[in-house]
């Protein structure tokens, strides 16, 4: 009895605590720290340059700045203890958002020339990636030191690649530039001006044109990965025009002058000859007495009175 009972509770509880378990939010559009390192360098094959290799140091120090900021609710790139990745020499991309995939951090988010440069800027470098979640907010963190540089455990005795991270370290929000296309002029040739922000491979996906094409168009270099602002490039060489016979003028016969129609003469109608008269004979006296009715009966009764008359006298008088 007592095994029967265990066979039957022991399922029943299982599932109660089943039901009972907390479930968890699917975060089915986060990326992990390698996707967002794959994503990169994915972009970095697509500009023809060598992907970057994952450093163990980056990476942690990446995914301590993601912790850190989730822990703040917002995306900096001032670390715990006031310094920046800058100070150390370090590049460094960050972003946050609710359920934001790698594929929009990467091509919306860091599409600007600031963030673009971190990503292809460079032709080699070590990587490293964090990730974090807090309230269904994912925070992103791509850390990058270029091939040639040096990192300085010390920031006052970082290495000085040449380029002023200051405006980078000192921003406070993520703006994106859309790329607003330029119509070709009437030779067909298309002419763009780069603005700030815009991107080698914004402007190619703008125009539906390949980055090769764009390049070897403006005589730049195929191994170029960025442009600058003011840069012109042709995204598009002039049209040759297709030749067109040109037709035969057709001489004008001119109008015709409307000819007058000639006066018609009407037919006179033709005399009908009148009838000659000819003389006829007057009727028979039989035929006037029997025209007339009166006449006619009077004549019928005379005839049988003398035809009695002639009865009696042949059949009865002159017999006595």
């Amino acid at each position: 009895m007592q095994k029967a009972l265990k066979r039957t509770l022991i399922p029943l509880l299982t599932f109660i605590l089943i039901l009972l378990a907390p479930i968890r939010p699917v975060q089915a559009q986060v990326g992990s720290a390698s996707d967002l390192i794959s994503g990169v360098n994915s972009l970095r094959q697509s500009q023809g340059l060598e992907p970057y290799s994952t450093d163990s140091y980056l990476m942690s120090f990446a995914q301590t700045q993601s912790d850190y900021m989730a822990s703040l609710g917002t995306w900096t790139h001032v670390r715990a203890d006031g310094s920046t990745a800058f100070d150390y020499g370090i590049k460094e991309n960050v972003a946050m958002g609710t359920n934001m995939s790698i594929s929009y951090c990467i091509y919306t988010v860091w599409s600007d020339y600031t963030h673009w440069v971190t990503m292809v800027g460079y032709t080699g470098g070590r990587v490293g990636a964090g990730v974090a979640i807090a309230n269904n907010t994912v925070y992103y963190t791509l850390n990058v030191i270029p091939s040639g540089s040096t990192v300085s455990d010390n920031p006052d005795t970082a290495d000085d690649t040449g380029e002023d991270t200051s405006v980078v370290a000192q921003e406070t929000e993520v703006v994106i530039y859309p790329v607003a296309t330029v119509t070709p002029n009437a030779d067909g040739i298309i002419i763009h001006t780069v603005k700030y922000g815009e991107t080698l491979w914004a402007i190619s996906q703008a125009y539906g044109v390949p980055i090769e094409t764009i390049l070897a168009n403006s005589n730049i270099s195929l191994e170029t990965t960025d442009v600058y602002e003011g840069q012109t490039l042709i995204i598009q060489k002039a049209t040759v025009p297709t030749a067109t016979a040109t037709p035969t003028p057709t001489e004008d016969p001119g109008t015709p002058t409307p000819t007058q129609p000639r006066a018609t003469m009407t037919p006179s109608p033709s005399r009908t000859p009148s009838p000659t008269q000819t003389p006829t004979r007057g009727p028979s006296i039989f035929a006037q007495a029997l025209s007339n009715g009166k006449g006619f009966g009077i004549a019928l009764v005379a005839i049988s009175v003398a035809g009695l008359g002639a009865l009696l006298y042949f059949g009865f008088l002159k017999k006595s």
